[in-house]
C-alpha cells in the first residue's frame, strides 16, 4: 500500500516536469527563432542603408577619384539621363582609373547618370549594337557620353592624361576635367560663349590670359573669342557674357551704350578687371550707376624693418567675402593680389538702390593693415584717415551687382549680373595665376551666365610624384642598400649570438 500511493505521488510530479521541459525547449526554440529572424532583419537593413546611404573613402595618393564641388554640383542638377559607356582592353594601363573615376560619376549622378563597362576585345556583341545603333567607331581605348536628347561625346583615353614627351610616363590625370566637360557639352542646350573684349592692352599680354582662360573655359562647355567694339552696331547675338581683361582705353559713347544694352535689355553677363592707370570714365559711371565707386587711389601697406628703409609694398593679400554670389562656393578662400590694386566704395546697403532693385555686394576684402592711399605717388606715404579707405573700415578689391527687373524683388526672373575687380592682373599675364584667382574668374563668369550649379573650386588634377636624386645621392643610396646595410645587420647578428654565448 505504501509503495503504491508513493507511485501515485510521483506520477504527478513527473508530468509537471516533463511539462517544464517541454515549455523550456519551446521557450528556447522561440528565442532562437527570434534571434535569427532579428539577424535576418538587420542583415537585410545594413544591406539596404549601404546600397542607399554608402559612403566611400579615396584612399589613393593623389585622391584621383575624389570629384570636386563644382563636379558634384553638377552631377546633383543633371536635368536628363546620361549615359557614360567606357570601352576599354582590361590591359591598358589607364583602366583602373578611369574606371574608378566612372564610377563615381554613377555614384553622384544618382538614377540620372548610368555607367556601362566593355571590354574591348571581349564585348564585341554589345559594340556591335552600339556602332550600329549610334554611329560609332570603337578601335581604341574610349569613353563615350550619350545624352538623353541624342548628343553624343567620345573622349578618347590619352585625351585624360598629359605624358612626358621622352618617356610615355604619365604626368597628370586629367579625367574628372575631360568628363565633367563632356557631360555639359551633351545635357545642356548650346555652348556658352564668352567675348574677350581689347581694348588698348598690349597684345601678348592678352594672349597669355586667353591661353589661362581657354582651358578653363573649355572645361566647363564655354568658348571664349575676342571681340573688338569699334565699328560694332550690336553685341554678338551667340555672347553670353563680355570680359574685359584690364582694358587701358576707355569705352567710347557709342560703345557704352552697346554694353549697357547687352547688360540691361539681353541680361548678358559682365566681367571688368579694372587698370587702376587707366583713365575710363565711362566704365566708371557704369558701375557708379549700380553702387560700385572706384576710388582711383592704390592699395598697400608701407613695411617697416628695423635699420632698412621703409618700403611700399602692392602685393594686396585678400580674402573672399562669403555669401551670395560668385563667393558662394568658395568661402574664406584668400589668394594674393599681384601689380597695383584700386578699391572700390560697395553701396551694399543703399536705399535708392534697393528701390531700383540694383544689389551690389563686396567680394574680395584687403587683409588688415593695408588701405587705399590717395596719394601714392607721394615719396613720404602715411595713411590719412580723412582721404585714404582703411583702418577700421574694411577695404574691398572686388564686387558684384545683381539688377532685377522692377516689381520682381525675389528675382525670380532672370536678371542682369556684373563683376568687377579693381585689378587688373588677376589672371596673371606672367603665368603667375594662382588656383583661388582661376576658381574665383570662372566662378564670376558662371554667376554673370546664370550658371550657379558651376561656381566653386575647380577640378584638380592629380599629378605623379618624382624624387629627384643626383648621381651622388644616387650612388650613396646604392652604396648603402648593397654593402652598409647587410654589414650593419650582419655585425648585429654577431653581437646577438655573443650575447647568447655568454
Amino acid at each position: 500500500m505504501a509503495r503504491e500511493r508513493k507511485e501515485k505521488t510521483t506520477k504527478p510530479s513527473g508530468a509537471t516536469g516533463s511539462r517544464e521541459r517541454v515549455l523550456m525547449r519551446v521557450r528556447t526554440f522561440g528565442q532562437v527563432l527570434l534571434q535569427i529572424v532579428l539577424m535576418v532583419v538587420v542583415f537585410l537593413q545594413l544591406n539596404y542603408v549601404s546600397c542607399r546611404r554608402h559612403h566611400t573613402w579615396d584612399l589613393t595618393q593623389n585622391r584621383k577619384f575624389t570629384l570636386s564641388d563644382t563636379t558634384k554640383r553638377f552631377l546633383d542638377g543633371v536635368g536628363e539621363n546620361v549615359r557614360i559607356v567606357m570601352v576599354f582592353t582590361g590591359s591598358s594601363g589607364l583602366y583602373s582609373d578611369v574606371k574608378g573615376l566612372i564610377s563615381e560619376y554613377d555614384r553622384l549622378g544618382g538614377d540620372h547618370v548610368s555607367a556601362e563597362y566593355l571590354d574591348l576585345s571581349r564585348s564585341r556583341g554589345r559594340i556591335a549594337e552600339l556602332k550600329n545603333r549610334y554611329q560609332l567607331q570603337f578601335s581604341r581605348d574610349q569613353v563615350v557620353i550619350i545624352g538623353a536628347s541624342g548628343r553624343i561625346k567620345t573622349v578618347s583615353a590619352e585625351e585624360m592624361v598629359s605624358r612626358e614627351a621622352e618617356t610615355g610616363r604619365v604626368l597628370e590625370f586629367r579625367g574628372e576635367e575631360v568628363l565633367t566637360s563632356a557631360l555639359l557639352e551633351v545635357t545642356e542646350q548650346k555652348q556658352r560663349k564668352i567675348y574677350l573684349v581689347t581694348g588698348g592692352r598690349r597684345a601678348d599680354e592678352l594672349v597669355r590670359i586667353a591661353s589661362q582662360l581657354q582651358p578653363l573655359t573649355n572645361a566647363q562647355n564655354a568658348r571664349l573669342e575676342s571681340l573688338v567694339l569699334e565699328g560694332l552696331q550690336s553685341i554678338p547675338a551667340d555672347g553670353d557674357a563680355l570680359f574685359f581683361p584690364g582694358n587701358t582705353n576707355d569705352l567710347s559713347a557709342r560703345e557704352l551704350k552697346l554694353v549697357r544694352s547687352f547688360w540691361e535689355d539681353r541680361k548678358g553677363g559682365l566681367v571688368i578687371f579694372l587698370d587702376p592707370n587707366a583713365d575710363t570714365p565711362n566704365i566708371n559711371s557704369l558701375l557708379r550707376e549700380n553702387g560700385v565707386a572706384p576710388h582711383k587711389d592704390r592699395i598697400l601697406t608701407v613695411v617697416s624693418i628695423p635699420g632698412v628703409t621703409a618700403r611700399r609694398s602692392y602685393a594686396v593679400p585678400v580674402i573672399l567675402v562669403p555669401g551670395d554670389g560668385p563667393t558662394r562656393d568658395l568661402p574664406a578662400l584668400s589668394t594674393r593680389l599681384s601689380g597695383q590694386t584700386e578699391s572700390l566704395d560697395v553701396l551694399a546697403n543703399d536705399d535708392l538702390l534697393t528701390s531700383e532693385n540694383i544689389h551690389p555686394r563686396p567680394l574680395m576684402v584687403a587683409q588688415e593693415g593695408y588701405w587705399g592711399e590717395t596719394d601714392f605717388n607721394s615719396p613720404d606715404i602715411t595713411y590719412n584717415p580723412d582721404e585714404d579707405r582703411g583702418r577700421p573700415d574694411q577695404v574691398y578689391a572686388a564686387a558684384s551687382v545683381e539688377k532685377g527687373e522692377a516689381g520682381d524683388p525675389n528675382m525670380k526672373k532672370k536678371t542682369s549680373r556684373l563683376v568687377v575687380v579693381g585689378n587688373a592682373d588677376l589672371i596673371s599675364p606672367d603665368q603667375g595665376t594662382t588656383k583661388v584667382a582661376a576658381d574665383f574668374t570662372m566662378a564670376a563668369l558662371n554667376w554673370v551666365m546664370n550658371r550657379e550649379e558651376l561656381m566653386g573650386i575647380s577640378p584638380r588634377k592629380p599629378t605623379a610624384f618624382t624624387l629627384n636624386i643626383s648621381d651622388a645621392d644616387f650612388g650613396l643610396m646604392k652604396s648603402l642598400m648593397i654593402f652598409i646595410m647587410p654589414i650593419l645587420a650582419l655585425i648585429a647578428g654577431i653581437f646577438g649570438w655573443m650575447q647568447r654565448r655568454a
